[in-house]
């Protein structure tokens, strides 16, 4: 799959140090294409000066933001998550009405996602199907209520410890999941997410508070907190963009659990 956008687009020069810009007095093209690796890629020529390439950077889906700047005239911004860096363009097609168009274009090309073989992927059996070849859950009002109590315990331990530098083990505390190692209704309403041959009680308390697991959250924090967050909350299937309104890595992995449980109910 090979998507691309380009437009008539002037820049601005950003300084890092100052936080000021500069305008750039010449006409020029943006160029947005994700290509058949899925790498996505941007580009800025300068049509005065024959085309020069000017700006070229590969871009990570999930931590780039295309938008306009409010009270300033054909002004759009492109932001990261991962990086304090800012591109500043102005519209420079002879009609103005197109300004939009364009920007929904280009994050169109920047939140696409290409399958690696969407012919094997279509002949796999649905997901549903699997589960209930695996599991036999609880009637459907039982499950929700058993959601609801961990997502209201996950709530309170995330108000009571929201802090800078929070963890995950942080927030599952050896005292948290003692607590939901010994209930059975909660180990009924985490069963399905279990790999098959670890859905008993027992195995799972085991591995609820063992050493092992405890390692693995102190990793998933490193990695929430690093410079690819939003592409570690992306592949857990959770909503990266929750990261706009929270930036720690952690808070927002845990809001977009919540979030994700709420809307199935």
């Amino acid at each position: 799959m090979f998507l691309e956008v380009k437009f008539p687009c002037g820049r601005y020069d950003f300084n890092q140090d100052t936080k000021k810009v500069v305008i750039v007095k010449a006409k020029g093209l943006l160029n947005l294409y994700l290509n058949e690796e899925n790498e996505l890629w941007l580009k800025w020529y300068n049509v005065d000066l024959d085309n020069k390439l000017e700006i070229e950077r590969v871009l990570i889906k999930g931590c780039t933001f295309f938008e306009k700047v409010k009270g300033q005239n054909r002004v759009y911004l492109l932001r990261f998550t991962d990086d304090d860096y800012k591109y500043f363009f102005w519209m420079q097609s002879d009609d103005p009405s197109l300004d939009e168009n364009y920007c929904k274009q280009f994050n169109n090309v920047i939140n696409a996602q290409v399958l690696d073989d969407p012919m094997e992927i279509e002949q796999q059996p649905p997901v549903q199907t699997i589960t209930q070849q695996q599991s036999h859950p609880q009637p459907p009002q039982q499950m929700d209520l058993q959601q609801q109590q961990l997502l209201q315990l996950l709530q309170q331990q995330l108000t009571s410890r929201i802090g800078p530098g929070l963890s995950l083990t942080d927030l599952l505390t050896t005292e948290f999941l003692t607590q939901i190692a010994k209930d059975q209704e909660y180990f009924e309403a985490l069963k399905e997410h279990l790999p098959p041959d670890q859905q008993n009680l027992e195995q799972f308390r085991e591995n609820l508070l063992s050493p092992q697991f405890k390692q693995a959250l102190d990793q998933l924090t490193h990695a929430l907190k690093g410079r690819e967050r939003s592409s570690v909350i992306q592949q857990l299937d959770l909503d990266y963009r929750i990261l706009e309104q929270e930036f720690d890595g952690v808070i927002a992995f845990v809001k977009a659990i919540i979030r994700k449980a709420q809307n199935k109910n």
